[in-house]
C-alpha cells in the first residue's frame, strides 16, 4: 500500500503546462481534502467548433442540484493511465437561467486532460469534481444601473459569457459589452448563442468579435484583441467595471492598456488559464519550519516541499483544490518569514501586497508563519 507521503508527491506532480485550466483570478474556495467528491453525469455532448466542446451536467442521483455562481469553476478528477489528473474548468451556463450547468473545454495538442474528454468521454458517463469554487464572480441587485465590459480571448469566453448573461438577466437595468477574440471566423465559440442574446436583450447587448485572420467581407475588428484594440473599441463606453480572461499575453496586453488609460486596477477583474510552475522560481534546497498560528501546529517542510505538501504530510487539515495556482482554494495568510511562489498563480496585487499566498505553489525560504489553520 502506498505511503502517505507517496500519495502526496503523486497528487501534486507538476502537470505540463497548457492553456486550458480555469484565471488573477480570485479563486477561493472551501474544498476540504477530506470531503467526499461529487459525482457528476455528462447528459448532452455539444461540439461549438473543431476543438471546443461543452459538456452539459447533472448529479448523479440521489444528490442535490448543483449550485454555482456565474464565473464560478469545477475542478475535475480525471484518472488517465492510473494517475490522477486535476484540471479547472469555468461553468459557461447562466445559473440565472436554470437548467442543467455546463463546462466548456478546447482541445489542445499537449492538453492530457482535454484529449481525454474530447476522445473518450460521451453522454452518460460519469466525471469526478470538487464542488464549485472561485470568486470570479458578480454581484448582481435589480435596482442597480451600470456598465460592465467583458473581454476575452479564445476559451476564455466561458467564465465571460456566464458573467455577461446572469448581469443581463438579473440587473434588467444594466448594459454589458462583450469582446471576443478569435484566431479565425471557424473559431468563435458560442457566436450562434451571442447572437440570439443580442436579440433578447437588445440595446442593452453589445458584442464585438475581432479575428486575428479574418476572411475577405469581415466587417468586425482584424487583428488580434491586444490592449491597443480595447481602447480603441471602448472608446465611446464609460463602463464601471472590466472583466478580463483569455491567454496570458493577452490579459498582460489589455490590463496595461486599460492601467495607462486612467482605470484603476480594482476595477480590473481576471482569471488566468494557467499553470503555476515550479521552474519560475528558486526553490528552497533546505528544510524549514512553518508555524499554524491559529493550531499552534509546527511543520517541518523538506527541500522542495510546498507549503500544502508539508501540511498534508503533517496532517494539518488545509484545504485546496487544483494544486496548481489557478483556483485559490489554498489561499493562506503569511505574517512572518519569507517564501518563493511559483507562477502564473490567481493571486491578485492586492492579494501578495497583504501577505496572501497560495499554499499549494508556494515554498518556505525561511521559517515562516500563517495566520490561519
Amino acid at each position: 500500500m502506498p505511503t502517505a507521503a507517496t500519495f502526496i508527491r503523486g497528487w501534486f506532480s507538476e502537470p505540463a503546462p497548457t492553456f486550458e485550466i480555469r484565471k488573477p483570478s480570485a479563486r477561493w474556495g472551501s474544498t476540504q481534502p477530506r470531503q467526499a467528491h461529487p459525482k457528476l453525469r455528462v447528459v448532452e455532448v455539444i461540439e461549438e467548433t473543431p476543438t471546443v466542446r461543452t459538456f452539459v451536467l447533472e448529479p448523479v442521483a440521489p444528490a442535490s442540484p448543483l449550485r454555482y455562481r456565474a464565473g464560478q469553476h469545477l475542478t475535475l478528477l480525471v484518472d488517465i493511465g492510473g494517475v490522477m489528473h486535476r484540471r479547472c474548468y469555468s461553468f459557461s451556463t447562466s445559473p440565472s437561467v436554470g437548467g442543467s450547468p455546463a463546462i466548456t473545454v478546447k482541445r489542445t495538442t499537449d492538453g492530457t486532460v482535454s484529449r481525454h474528454l474530447h476522445e473518450r468521454v460521451r453522454t452518460g458517463d460519469t466525471l469526478v469534481t470538487t464542488e464549485p469554487a472561485g470568486q470570479f464572480t458578480l454581484e448582481t441587485h435589480p435596482d442597480v444601473e451600470r456598465t460592465v465590459v467583458f473581454i476575452a480571448g479564445g476559451v476564455g469566453i466561458t467564465p465571460l459569457v456566464s458573467l455577461a448573461e446572469t448581469l443581463l438577466r438579473e440587473e434588467p437595468r444594466s448594459h454589458a459589452v462583450l469582446l471576443c477574440g478569435n484566431r479565425s471566423e471557424p473559431e468563435i465559440i458560442f457566436r450562434k448563442r451571442l447572437a440570439r442574446l443580442e436579440i433578447e436583450f437588445g440595446p442593452r447587448l453589445t458584442v464585438r468579435h475581432a479575428l486575428e485572420t479574418p476572411p475577405s467581407g469581415w466587417t468586425g475588428m482584424s487583428g488580434p484583441l491586444d490592449g491597443n484594440r480595447v481602447i480603441d473599441a471602448l472608446a465611446t463606453v464609460a463602463a464601471d467595471v472590466y472583466y478580463v480572461c483569455g491567454p496570458e499575453p493577452m490579459m498582460q496586453s489589455v490590463c496595461a492598456a486599460l492601467a495607462a488609460s486612467g482605470v484603476a486596477a480594482d476595477r480590473v477583474l481576471t482569471e488566468r488559464f494557467a499553470y503555476a510552475s515550479a521552474a519560475t522560481v528558486r526553490v528552497p534546497d533546505h528544510p524549514a519550519e512553518i508555524t499554524f498560528a491559529a493550531t499552534g501546529k509546527r511543520v517541518k517542510a523538506k527541500p522542495g516541499q510546498t507549503i500544502l505538501q508539508a501540511g498534508l504530510e503533517a496532517g494539518v487539515d488545509l484545504p485546496f483544490s487544483c494544486t496548481m495556482g489557478g483556483c485559490g482554494a489554498c489561499r493562506v495568510k503569511k505574517t512572518e518569514g519569507r517564501a518563493v511562489m511559483s507562477e502564473p498563480n490567481c493571486l491578485s496585487e492586492r492579494e501578495r501586497a497583504e501577505g496572501y499566498v497560495l499554499a499549494c505553489c508556494c515554498y518556505a525560504d525561511t521559517d515562516l508563519t500563517i495566520e490561519n489553520h
